[in-house]
C-alpha cells in the first residue's frame, strides 16, 4: 500500500514538473526574456545618414546702399533698390541622429541675380553743372552658400513630418558687370573689374517633410537667410575722366522656397534589448 501511495506520488510530482517547464516559456517572453518570435520588434531607431539635392528659388532683399565716398552720402536720397528672384540648387550629406534631430552639411549655387537701384544727390546749386544728378545702379550678384544645419522633426503622422531647424556657414557673393549711369550729366560708370565678397551667414528654416518611402522624403520648406554685404569697388566713368570707389549694397537677405529629396543610404534597425541578441 505503501509503495502504491509513492508512486502516486512521484507520478504527481513528475507531471507538474512537466507542466511547469512548458508554462515557463510563455511567462518568460511576458517578462521580457524569450525568443524574439515570441514578441514584434520595437521600432527602429530613426539613425541614418542620408544624401539631400535641393532646388528652389531665392527672393533677395538689400538692406540700403552706400557710395564708398563718406563725403558723398549725406547729399544722396535713394529712392528704390531690388534684387529679382531666380533659382537656386543645392547639395547635401546628413545624419538622422534620432527620430527628432538631424543635421547637415549643404551647399548650393544661388545663380546670377540682377540688382537695380536709383538715387538722386544735390550738391549746392543745381544751376552749377554736376551739382545735381540721378544714378541708376544695375549689375549681377552670383552667390554661393555653405551651410551646417541643425533640424528638430516634432513629430510624424502618417508619414508626414513637420519641422522647424538653423544654420551657420559662409556666403560669397561675386558682384559683375556694375554700371552706374548718370542721366542728368550725360555721364555713365563701369565697374573696373568683379569683386567677390566672402561673409558670416545664418539661416533658420521652417517646413514639413512627407516619407514616400522608408528611404525617399520629399520636403517643401521656407528658409530666411542673411548673406551680409557685397561690394562693386571701383568704378571708372566711360572716358576715363573720374572715378569714384564703388557701392556697397548692405546686409543682402533672403527669403528662400526650397524643395528637398533626402535618400537614406541605410535603412534604418530595430535596437533590441541585450537580452534578445
Amino acid at each position: 500500500m505503501r509503495f502504491s501511495r509513492v508512486c502516486v506520488l512521484a507520478g504527481a510530482a513528475v507531471s507538474a514538473a512537466i507542466l511547469s517547464f512548458s508554462v515557463a516559456p510563455a511567462q518568460a517572453a511576458d517578462l521580457g526574456y524569450g525568443s524574439v518570435k515570441d514578441i514584434p520588434p520595437p521600432p527602429p531607431s530613426g539613425r541614418a545618414w542620408y544624401l539631400k539635392g535641393t532646388i528652389g528659388m531665392k527672393n533677395a532683399e538689400p538692406g540700403s546702399i552706400n557710395i564708398n565716398e563718406p563725403s558723398y552720402n549725406s547729399d544722396f536720397t535713394t529712392h528704390h533698390e531690388d534684387i529679382k528672384s531666380t533659382a537656386l540648387y543645392g547639395f547635401g550629406i546628413g545624419i538622422e541622429h534620432s527620430r527628432w534631430l538631424r543635421f547637415d552639411i549643404t551647399g548650393e549655387y544661388r545663380g546670377k541675380q540682377l540688382f537695380v537701384a536709383q538715387d538722386s544727390y544735390i550738391h549746392g546749386a543745381c544751376g552749377v553743372p554736376g551739382n545735381c544728378g540721378t544714378n541708376e545702379y544695375t549689375a549681377d550678384i552670383e552667390s554661393w552658400l555653405g551651410l551646417v544645419n541643425a533640424y528638430i522633426d516634432l513629430g510624424t503622422w502618417r508619414g508626414v513630418t513637420p519641422y522647424v531647424g538653423g544654420g551657420i556657414g559662409i556666403a560669397s557673393l561675386d558682384v559683375q558687370g556694375f554700371k552706374d549711369v548718370n542721366v542728368p550729366n550725360n555721364s555713365v560708370f563701369y565697374g573696373d573689374k568683379d569683386t567677390a565678397t566672402t561673409n558670416f551667414a545664418w539661416a533658420l528654416y521652417a517646413g514639413i517633410s512627407y516619407d514616400v518611402t522608408p528611404q525617399f522624403t520629399l520636403d517643401l520648406g521656407y528658409r530666411y537667410t542673411d548673406l551680409g554685404d557685397a561690394k562693386t569697388g571701383r568704378a571708372t566713368a566711360f572716358d576715363g575722366s573720374s572715378s569714384y570707389s564703388g557701392l556697397e549694397i548692405r546686409d543682402i537677405v533672403s527669403h528662400d522656397l526650397l524643395f528637398s529629396a533626402r535618400y537614406r543610404l541605410d535603412q534604418p534597425q530595430p535596437v533590441y534589448p541585450v537580452s534578445f541578441k
